[in-house]
């Protein structure tokens, strides 16, 4: 299970890093589309999430998803944490994909896109929030 984690890890990164230090790239601009990567980073996530809920099954304690207890167990496991975190890192890279292409649209500066590009990559929401701060701001 920790070699599959260490691949989640470094899967999105020569994106994450095209996107904020070689944003006029024409492969930047290809693969930050959705597309391949894109379902690949899903499909992670249902492998992960496939192999939690078969460790579940296995000492007979299926994933809740109705409870905070349930899912505190299901993530409780190896394959459950990396079911989640298979499942953030395909957001997050979404989620950047898409402000990294709003950058470009709207020619926001250098100053705009690494840090929010690396804040989402950190802290999700967090750099999703603080990028369309930016934009409502810039759009008064």
């Amino acid at each position: 299970m920790e070699r599959f984690f260490q691949y989640l890890n470094v899967f999105p990164m020569p994106l994450w890093l095209a996107m904020m230090f070689a944003p006029g790239h024409p492969l930047t601009e290809r693969m930050s589309r959705p597309g391949t990567l894109f379902i690949i980073a899903g499909l992670n996530y249902v492998v992960a999430l496939a192999l939690a809920v078969q460790r579940g099954q296995r000492e007979g304690a299926a994933i809740d998803f109705t409870s905070l207890e349930g899912i505190r167990k299901g993530m409780s496991t190896s394959e459950g944490a990396a079911a989640a975190w298979a499942h953030m890192l395909a957001l997050d890279l979404f989620s950047g994909a898409w402000i990294y292409r709003e950058c470009r649209r709207l020619s926001a500066p250098w100053y705009v896109r690494i840090p929010a590009l690396f804040a989402t990559l950190m802290a999700g929401p967090a750099g999703l929030m603080g990028f369309l701060i930016w934009r409502l701001r810039r759009d008064r």
